[in-house]
């Protein structure tokens, strides 16, 4: 039987719930609170009907509230934690030195970038002269092709001379043959 069909409790109940302090009869609200404290419990294990789950109501009234079992003792967390701490340390130490090389080659790029900079500003102006000297060596090409045109004039004329300065030696060399047969 259940503990709520009891009467010989009810009556304890009834009896215990007095003021136990002054030796005065309980009031109708101390006795109310001290019933339903003893009801508790058991409407409690009642609960899970309303719910459609008779079986566990069944069961929650049969078998008593299992004790909570003991608290754990507690765990020693310093040899996990030091080799951590220590890995830590090492990381953040590590993370300094990575973020010193990036320091360190944020400005050996900046210094390469000036340099790339200059570099290119020097190759613009080596463009520039050698585009105006292009242009100065097709001036002197046209200038040498012209004086290959007028050195073929002259070479025409030269040509030209020679062979009347030719003629003209063979015409006086045949006058002086003429002449020395009329004058003896």
């Amino acid at each position: 039987m259940s503990d709520s069909s009891n009467p010989q409790r009810l009556r304890a109940l009834a009896s215990s719930s007095g003021s136990a302090d002054s030796g005065q009869p309980a009031t109708g609200f101390q006795r109310t609170t001290s019933a339903l404290r003893t009801v508790l419990p058991h409407l409690l294990r009642l609960l899970p009907l309303l719910d459609g789950n008779v079986g566990s109501a069944v069961s929650n009234l049969l078998n008593p509230p299992q004790p909570s079992p003991p608290p754990a003792p507690p765990v020693n967390l310093a040899p996990i934690l030091i080799p951590i701490q220590e890995g830590l340390t090492e990381l953040q130490t590590e993370h300094r030195d990575l973020q010193a090389q990036v320091l360190e080659q944020n400005a050996l790029l900046i210094r390469v970038e000036g340099r790339l900079e200059r570099v290119e500003e020097a190759a613009g102006r080596n463009t520039l002269a050698q585009q105006e000297l292009l242009k100065e060596l097709k001036a002197v090409g046209n200038r040498v092709e012209e004086l290959k045109a007028a050195g073929r004039k002259v070479n025409v004329f030269a040509l030209v001379a020679l062979g009347l300065l030719a003629f003209s030696i063979v015409l006086n060399a045949i006058l002086f043959l003429v002449l020395r047969r009329v004058l003896p």
